[in-house]
């Protein structure tokens, strides 16, 4: 089949690359090579991983990296010689991951192969295997089908190598209690903060204190180098409303692209559940049964469901009626997502069994699978198909701007010219790295980092797709230097202030410290110090503390205080504060049981993860590999 697919396969070369097979190629040599031609990159109990390999995955993971990154991934040489290892690293793992499926008799015929590649979306066109779309995408990633098939029955091995080793890899309940907890739990703190900020105005000191702070600490107010620039604006938004795009393209995405269109039904549902373990015992389980066959005779009796859920459901969405919202297929467990589609608006299922216990169903509403209409999408396509021109058109605009603008060295010229071109020109005061913010443009961190590297009366360029792109001179620069007390001073009476209140907070709060071990409240505290108890709001692990600021190491000591209890001394930055966990919640809502169901496939995704890596690292401990000189330089 897979020969019929090759030979009846139209080779057409086109742009186009595909998403779905994008991190497929990363890792993929491109064809063999005679062995008296074949260039070496290393060896792996013998097997051979060709120089001309590990070049092309090298340069395919460079380019998912600035992919990822939007065009800004810009490491240095160390960067990418680390690239270049954790590409052969891909490769040697590869290898040993292929060796592992020999020795475990693992095999894939041909027909498990085509299968796989036809469903593939990559390959399909109305929702079908496409032999033109599939010989497109291999051409624009310049493998031929041959290639392809050989590398994609590799990848499906490795993948059933991974099926054997993550087989007795289970999630237990309690695992998915914890980090639901971890995720959604809250705590509400009464906070006794000591701030250096509000302490600052009121420190003192003497003119000498503060000149010899000043000349001990003289060269944290340096004052940087300073530039000025004019710059030429290429605006994104303006040139891309330059892009035509006609109806008939339109139209001729929407056709080529239908599947992407299409809206797959959906039911919104309320259920009730009676919680049971999967290993309950029999005696247990028909308890469970019990419980739910009176609460649905109580349903079919006439009694509201949501007040039911309410009362009776063990469910995390119990408050809001068993209320789950709208949801689609994959979204539910099996068991659970079959009996609630086999069900019309207004029905009740029977008890459904699934790993959480006893559930009863009510549908509210369906929504049918259907696809969006032309008139629907119109205009997000037109934006789409503007963007996917826009490199051509920016290519073009810089070439044009470069041309006028690179001949020139002086500074007049230079606006003068670039005037001209019709556009926007910004000619800056003097800034500096520091403040992170070129003037009258804004944060542009690749921009400012290319301005203090261009030297002065020369001209330079950022283009980038995602954001305006400049073309622009160094018209002054100015040297760093170290100031004069009297041009800083309001600076350094501040920073000597901040240094003060600082070392008085410290004080204060083991002050506060000793105060309640020696059996005062944090009321009485507060209240000695001419001081109210703040109040955090409810947080989570996630979120920064209230009032003090984000500080992980911190969040896990308050989180771990019983309620009432009151916390050692605490530091964030240069903030000192007691606390006391007032209270303590855990609400899930209405989307308990699916945060629950995405938890436990994120925990059990990452424990395959785990083992699977200690796998690799135990293959490659056992493995003969050599590296041949210089691959990696």
């Amino acid at each position: 089949m897979l020969r019929m697919m090759r030979k009846n396969a139209k080779s057409l070369v086109v742009k186009l690359v595909f998403g779905v097979i994008i991190v497929v190629f990363s890792f993929w040599g491109v064809g063999s090579m005679k062995a008296k031609q074949m260039t070496v990159a290393a060896t792996v109990n013998g097997k051979i991983i060709e120089r001309k390999t590990l070049d092309n995955s090298f340069r395919n993971l460079w380019r998912r990296y600035q992919e990822e990154s939007q065009g800004k991934f810009n490491p240095d040489e160390a960067r990418s010689l680390q690239i270049k290892r954790e590409a052969l690293n891909n490769l040697v793992d590869r290898q040993l991951m292929l060796e592992q499926a020999d020795k475990l008799g693992l095999s894939i015929d041909e027909s498990e192969i085509q299968g796989r590649i036809a469903g593939l979306g990559a390959f399909q066109k109305d929702g079908h295997f496409d032999q033109e779309t599939y010989r497109r995408a291999l051409s624009a990633n310049r493998m031929t089908p041959a290639q392809f098939e050989s590398n994609f029955k590799d990848d499906i091995l490795i993948g059933k190598v991974g099926t054997v080793i993550n087989d007795g890899v289970k999630i237990l309940p309690d695992e998915i209690d914890i980090l639901v907890r971890q995720q959604r739990e809250e705590i509400a703190l009464d906070l006794l903060p000591f701030n250096p900020i509000e302490y600052q105005a009121k420190m003192k000191y003497s003119q000498a204190d503060l000149e010899k702070f000043f000349s001990e600490k003289q060269e944290n107010f340096r004052i940087p180098e300073q530039r000025k620039i004019a710059a030429l604006v290429i605006e994104r938004e303006q040139l891309l409303s330059k892009a035509e795009v006609t109806d008939a393209q339109v139209t001729d995405f929407y056709e080529k692209n239908i599947e992407r269109f299409k809206v797959k039904e959906q039911i919104k549902a309320r259920h009730i559940l009676i919680k049971i373990a999967p290993d309950a015992s029999a005696e247990e389980t028909e308890k469970a049964r019990g419980e739910i066959l009176e609460i649905l005779k109580k349903v079919k009796s006439g009694s509201d469901f949501a007040e039911l859920a309410k009362k009776f459901s063990q469910g995390p969405s119990n408050s809001m009626g068993g209320d789950l919202g709208w949801f689609g297929h994959g979204s539910m467990v099996k068991a659970f997502e079959d009996a609630a589609f086999a069900l019309k608006p207004g029905e009740v299922s029977e008890p459904v069994r699934t790993r959480f216990g006893f559930h009863l169903i009510k549908i509210e509403e369906y929504k049918p699978a259907r696809t969006k209409k032309l008139a629907e999408v119109k205009e997000g396509i037109e934006k789409g198909l503007r963007i996917g021109a826009y490199p051509d058109l920016l290519e073009k605009e810089v070439a044009a701007v470069t041309a006028a603008l690179s001949p020139l060295n002086d500074s007049k010229e230079f606006v003068a010219a670039a005037q001209k071109l019709g556009t926007t020109v910004v000619e800056t005061d003097l800034f500096n790295q520091r403040n992170r913010v070129v003037p009258d443009i804004g944060r542009d961190p690749a921009l400012l980092a290319l301005v203090f590297k261009t030297p002065l009366n020369q001209s330079a360029k950022i283009v980038n797709p995602s954001r305006n792109s400049y073309y622009f001179m160094v018209t002054e620069i100015k040297a760093s230097y170290l100031p004069e007390l009297a041009e800083v001073k309001s600076d350094v009476e501040k920073a000597y202030r901040l240094e003060l209140a600082r070392a008085e907070v410290k004080k204060i709060s083991e002050g506060a410290a000793a105060q309640l071990k020696g059996g005062k409240t944090l009321d009485e505290v507060a209240t000695g110090l001419d001081l109210k108890l703040v109040d955090s709001g409810f947080f989570s692990r996630i979120q920064a503390i209230p009032k003090i600021g984000k500080d992980p190491a911190l969040s896990r000591k308050l989180f771990a205080l019983h309620k009432g209890q009151i916390s050692e001394a605490l530091q964030h930055n240069a903030t000192y504060f007691l606390a006391r966990l007032r209270e303590r919640k855990l609400e899930l809502g209405a989307d308990g049981d699916k945060l629950r169901q995405e938890t436990e496939q994120q925990l059990l995704r990452y424990k395959q993860f785990q083992v699977m890596q200690e796998f690799v690292q135990a293959l490659r401990q056992e493995a003969d590999i050599e590296v041949m000189a210089g691959v990696l330089e």
